[in-house]
């Protein structure tokens, strides 16, 4: 165990370096100018570097040499961030480096995806047709780049290569020294994460820009569907995790239906999808939490408030295409839908963790009041349009990494799934309190409604969140 803790903190230490050796030279005009007159610290130049040592690191690790082979891998993916870097501050961005900075990087993941799959000196294995997957979806997203206009990283892209090595990192750790974390289970669902984020990536640049928000609907939808699936299979926190994912779905629709449009019944499809994810599957929820035997609430209480619930939630939906009032932009009339889902889903889970009769009837009493709040006439600022947008896009992507980690460990691992539900609805709390629209705070001009689908304001393919090259 000492030995990881070595190995991580020199990593670590690489990287705080790097980020101020970099930072140092670009906001310094003889920093610039010595990288500007030098070929190899070019982004395009330290891309080429990079493209070898991925295999160089194989070759550590085949060794046995899993020290060196670690070290080496992060080295040089830390210079991925470099790369950037200098693009962004020393105007040496190209069109070259959209292509070619994804391509150093599959260059330095792809052997060792191969070696953890296939190689002999490996004690933590990758299934081998969870790799193929991935390494026929990434090389298509990558041919993509080709012939589609779409050539720069996107949200989901970055995502994928950072929890790929992460992934890669901490299997090569546990052959130093295994741990309870790394588990058959734990690599299994992180490397399917991947594949699906993969494919994401991929989809978002070949596909016509029209079919983006309903893509991100039907990716809603599903969620949906398997939350419901999993609701009546007593697999509570699956179902929960997909509900969760659902609303990074629906956080990219309207943005993607105001950006590049949408069909004429996508409104309607949105509010399906988000019946489907918020309200059926957190009402099945609600209904199999509540009507346990310890909880004491009979099972016809149980259904009247889950079906209370969705009620509530559908009519919420349908005022949001048929507003009684009208709203600043930005600003939903009551609790928006996905808020309420998270508030509702977390408040029932957390109420399974105990066998108090009290705590279930707070949770259910707490059900009610989310579905009131839903209906009600209060001003809530929309996450999407007023909050998210204003993050820093390294912040972004950083939370996009650690939500999904937090997720894949509350799937494999008990230990994180209370916590995991607990911070869920700290969130939620946190945003029942705080969201809500004060117009002397926060002036927001404008009716709402003016997107097709629901007002959401991020998107994978937006300017904040493509490559800088």
């Amino acid at each position: 165990m000492d030995n990881i803790w070595i190995l991580s903190g020199i990593v670590l230490a690489m990287l705080g370096i790097e980020r101020l050796v970099i930072t140092a030279a670009i906001k310094h005009p003889l920093g610039r100018r010595l990288i500007r007159r030098l070929p190899i610290l070019h982004p395009n130049g330290i891309s080429l570097l990079r493209i070898p040592m991925g295999a160089v690191s194989i070759v550590l690790a085949a060794r046995g040499q899993w020290p060196a082979a670690i070290l080496w891998f992060a080295f040089w993916m830390i210079t991925d961030l470099t790369d950037g870097t200098i693009a962004r501050h020393c105007d040496l961005a190209t069109e070259t480096g959209k292509w070619l900075d994804p391509l150093s990087d599959k260059c330095m993941y792809f052997p060792a995806l191969l070696y953890f799959a296939f190689g002999s000196n490996v004690s933590t294995r990758l299934e081998p047709a969870t790799v193929i997957a991935f390494l026929l979806i990434d090389t298509l997203g990558q041919m993509s780049r080709l012939v589609s206009r779409k050539k720069a990283a996107n949200l989901f892209g970055k995502t994928k290569t950072a929890l790929v090595t992460i992934l890669l990192s901490a299997i090569a750790l546990n052959q130093i020294d295994p741990s309870w974390i790394i588990t058959p289970q734990f690599v299994h669902v992180f490397s399917l994460a991947c594949v699906i984020l993969a494919f994401l990536s991929c989809y978002c640049k070949v596909i016509p820009d029209i079919w983006y928000a309903n893509s991100f609907t039907l990716a809603n939808f599903l969620c949906g569907l398997g939350a419901i699936w999993y609701a009546f299979q007593d697999n509570s926190i699956i179902s929960f995790v997909l509900v969760f994912l659902g609303q990074f779905f629906d956080l990219f629709d309207g943005r993607m239906a105001r950006k590049y449009g949408s069909t004429k019944r996508g409104a309607f499809f949105d509010d399906v999808a988000d019946a489907t994810s918020f309200g059926i599957a957190i009402g099945c929820l609600i209904f199999f939490s509540l009507a346990k035997p310890e909880t004491t609430i009979p099972s016809g209480a149980a259904l009247a408030i889950a079906a209370f619930y969705v009620a509530c939630l559908i009519y919420r939906l349908y005022r949001f295409l048929h507003p009684t009032k009208v709203m600043p932009k930005g600003v939903f009339q009551g609790l928006p839908s996905p808020a309420g889902a998270l508030l509702a889903g977390s408040a029932v889970l957390l109420s399974r963790q105990f066998s108090a009769p009290a705590v279930s009837l707070a949770a259910a009493a707490l059900v009610v009041i989310t579905s009131f709040l839903m209906v009600s006439n209060i001003p809530y600022r929309h996450f999407g349009q007023s909050i998210w947008p204003g993050m820093p896009k390294t912040i972004k992507l950083l939370l996009f990494i650690l939500l999904i980690m937090f997720a894949v460990f509350a799937i494999t691992h008990r230990n994180y799934r209370f916590p995991f539900i607990g911070w869920t609805f700290g969130i939620s709390l946190l945003y029942l309190a705080f969201g809500t629209y004060r117009k002397r705070h926060y002036p927001i001009p404008g009716p709402e409604g003016d997107s097709g689908q629901d007002a959401n304001d991020d998107s994978p393919q937006s300017d904040d969140d493509q490559d800088d090259r």
